[in-house]
């Protein structure tokens, strides 16, 4: 319409202007007359036109609203639809898994063959290091719950919260109880800390394994029978993580002031998904499952209450014994057994085979905080100059390792796992390869073209193939110039040695990947860790990992907290700190009636209390 007005306008000011000539003959009247009817008939078919236009646009608005009302109908069917997919895939689903569970054998119990036992049954031992996936793991239980990824949630044992940088508040929940039935208070909290950083009045000198990750505890105050203020005494964001670690003991105070530290090695009451029965130190390890556990089977985090009924756990160093009494039917699970043989049987149908990453970064610690040669007295210590340390690395061909003596599988240690926060995503680029020539290159450059004599420890039967691939690693050292004494040791010895660092030998040790970065570091990175060469000379390349790690412990603030961890883990790996080796992979064979489905992105070992027995 305001274009046809338009165009009217313009067709009157034409007129108006023919009108004003000397001319009015009957020529110039009919030309006048003429010229507004074509005007008019312009008029008309550009309105004509107009109408048209709109009625088309006003068609297609009409088609497209219809389309749009056909596409929702048709969208809505689909949603429809898939909801009712969703529905009956939901329901097939829960109609499976009721069925799967009905096919569950609740009082099933298993028997479990493993290469070696903890020397005492007291978690919070330096003693009971080393074997204790055949009994502390799933006899004992931290006061927090864990998330597949390792991280302490709130809830099971306590709430948590932090005040600041000051302290961390620990709130008890109702209804928990030790295996004997007594309630687990605030002040069995304080008890378990006290006696673990060697404050416990009944026990000052405890031979604690937990000193490092706990190194941040200040006093301990009881607020009420409920409540627990821990200060802060070296401010830590993993406070809360040091209490949610796998296997983490909570003492009943009043039980082990009772039996004392020896009695409670022999018979420990604690929080666990299973309850201790008895055992010969050599032979076995029996438990029932604890029905009184507080964290059901719905429970969103780990552990949970059980499957079997029970478990024993049989001693069985040799691994040809182990997997002869699984085929004998006299065990129901073979623990650590090589690939080489886990996988045939596997094919048999008759077993099933598990894999899992063991959250253990294996490597050679090297004893280069000590000053003198302990093989050479009066000479400087060969471990302690950087090129000889990196030529014991370019010397072990990892690979070689990994894919003809374990499963393949295997990733490569640092002093970090690389899936760990504050791992720097370059490093594998800098990875110390293999090259024998280099070695002996670094050797001879560093004085040591006679070699280097050393002893080399391990703990023996505790990795799956330990023997081969250290016999493997001593002739590779040997190639290329070290002159290398391979030293097996039992666990009871090695670990009483290493704790009171009394060990000057390089030995075979695990980062424990399963525990949040700073907690790894508390393990075998950090000068004053459980596990670690004595100090006698602190190196400069020392003093720096070590401010850097107190620092990290700190840092709330996450982006900083990231770049010092990554700063000291690349200063630790390219000082060649350690031998680095492999992320080993465990390989367990069951009865194929044993099912598992890991619950924990990297579980330290077969979960038991996840462990299910099937009746077909």
């Amino acid at each position: 319409m305001l274009r046809a007005s338009a165009r009217a306008g313009v067709g009157a000011a034409g007129l108006a202007l023919v009108g004003c000539g000397d001319d009015d003959d009957d020529d110039q009247q009919q030309a006048m007359a003429q010229a507004q009817q074509q005007d008019q008939d312009q008029q008309q078919a550009m309105q004509d036109q107009d109408q048209q236009q709109a009625m088309q646009q006003q068609a297609q608005q009409q088609q497209a609203m219809q389309q749009q009302d056909d596409q929702a109908e048709q969208q809505a069917m689909q949603q429809e639809q898939q909801e009712q997919s969703a529905a009956e895939a939901q329901a097939q689903q829960e109609e499976e898994q009721a069925v799967a569970d009905d096919n569950i054998d609740y009082n099933a119990t298993a028997i479990g063959a493993y290469g070696a036992f903890p020397q005492i049954l007291d978690q919070g031992s330096a003693l009971a290091r080393g074997g204790q996936s055949a009994s502390n793991n799933y006899h004992f239980g931290a006061v927090f719950p864990l998330d597949p990824f390792g991280s302490a949630v709130p809830g099971g044992l306590a709430e948590w919260e932090f005040v600041g940088a000051e302290a961390l508040i620990v709130r008890m929940n109702e209804g928990r109880t030790f295996h004997n039935g007594d309630p687990v208070t605030a002040e069995d909290i304080k008890f378990t800390i006290d006696r673990l950083t060697g404050k416990a009045e009944y026990n000052p000198e405890y031979n604690s394994a937990w000193t490092g990750e706990l190194s941040w505890t200040g006093d301990n105050e009881l607020l009420d029978e409920n409540t627990l203020r821990i200060e802060q005494g070296a401010p830590s964001v993993d406070a809360a993580n040091s209490l949610a670690l796998g296997g983490f003991p909570v003492f009943p105070k009043n039980y082990l002031e009772e039996v004392g530290d020896d009695g409670y090695g022999q018979f420990p009451v604690a929080t666990g998904s299973f309850k201790f029965v008895e055992w010969s130190p050599d032979e076995y390890i029996k438990s029932v499952r604890n029905d009184d556990y507080f964290n059901d089977r719905e429970y969103a985090y780990a552990p949970r209450l059980p499957y079997l009924a029970g478990f024993e756990a049989r001693l069985i160093p040799e691994i040809g014994a182990r997997v002869s009494a699984l085929e004998a039917g006299e065990v129901d699970v073979a623990n650590s057994i090589p690939p080489d043989l886990a996988v045939p049987l596997g094919e048999t149908g008759d077993y099933n085979v598990f894999y899992h990453p063991a959250q253990r970064g294996l490597h050679i610690k090297l004893p280069m905080t000590i000053e003198e040669d302990p093989y050479n007295p009066g000479q400087p210590n060969p471990w302690r100059d950087r090129r000889v340390r990196i030529a014991a690395n370019l010397a072990v061909d990892v690979d070689a390792i990994t894919q003809n003596i374990m499963t393949g599988r295997e990733n490569y240690t640092y002093t970090l796992s690389s899936g760990q926060f504050g791992f720097p995503e370059e490093l594998p680029e800098q990875r110390w390869g293999y090259d024998p020539e280099e070695a002996k290159r670094l050797l001879a450059e560093a004085g040591y073209e006679d070699g280097v004599e050393t002893d080399l420890i391990y703990l023996s039967g505790l990795y799956t193939n330990d023997q081969l691939f250290m016999e493997a690693i001593a002739e590779m050292l040997r190639e290329v110039g070290f002159i290398v004494n391979l030293i097996p040791e039992d666990i009871s010895k090695f670990l009483g040695e290493a704790r009171n660092k009394e060990l000057v030998a390089p030995y075979l040790f695990p980062q424990s990947a399963g525990f949040t970065s700073i907690g790894s570091m508390a393990i075998s990175v950090d000068s004053a860790a459980t596990y670690e060469h004595r100090v006698e000379v602190l190196s400069d390349e020392r003093a720096e990992v070590d401010r850097l790690i107190a620092a990290a412990k700190t840092e709330f603030d996450t982006e900083k907290r990231r770049e010092l961890l990554s700063d000291l883990v690349r200063i630790h790996y390219l000082e060649a700190s350690w031998i680095f080796l492999f992320e080993l992979v465990q390989t367990h064979v069951a009865a194929s009636r044993l099912h598992w489905d890991p619950y924990f992105l990297q579980p330290p070992s077969v979960e038991l209390w996840n462990l299910k027995s099937m009746k077909t």
